[in-house]
């Protein structure tokens, strides 16, 4: 009995320490918006799968940005953190961000962030589906 007590406790200051972690991120993220989005349709995004609606996206920090912050614009409480499969350095040429959003086996997915300013390009794994068994 003991033992499971000693357990739970350990769970539970796993999870505070863990919500604890994640809040400064939170705060320093919505420091550093990059942009703003509307979505027409369901989108996958890494792990995350986004509604349709406005969102915010922003970094914890620009010269380091491989996890992004995306903020429903309705439901701030609404985020989701979404760390990128691979970050390359891009030209500079435009000052723009943006979304590189494609389609497979009929998913919407986030395939690229482009921090045009920044010079920063964050790629994103394929959602994994799962095949109908019929």
């Amino acid at each position: 009995m003991k033992a499971k007590s000693i357990s739970s406790l350990l769970q539970g200051l796993f999870l505070v320490a863990l919500a604890a972690g994640l809040a400064p991120r939170t705060a320093s993220a919505q420091a550093n918006e990059v942009g703003k989005f509307t979505l027409s349709t369901e989108v996958h995004w890494g792990g995350a799968v986004l509604p349709a609606g406005a969102y915010l996206v922003s970094v914890d920090s620009l010269s380091s940005a491989s996890m992004v912050c995306v903020s429903s614009e309705g439901n701030p409480k609404s985020n989701f953190f979404i760390p990128a499969q691979v970050r390359e350095t891009i030209p500079s040429t435009s000052q723009a961000t943006r979304l590189i959003i494609e389609q497979k086996d009929g998913a919407t997915y986030v395939k690229e962030l482009q921090l045009g300013i920044e010079g920063l390009a964050l790629f994103y794994a394929e959602p994994k589906l799962k095949k109908d068994r019929s």
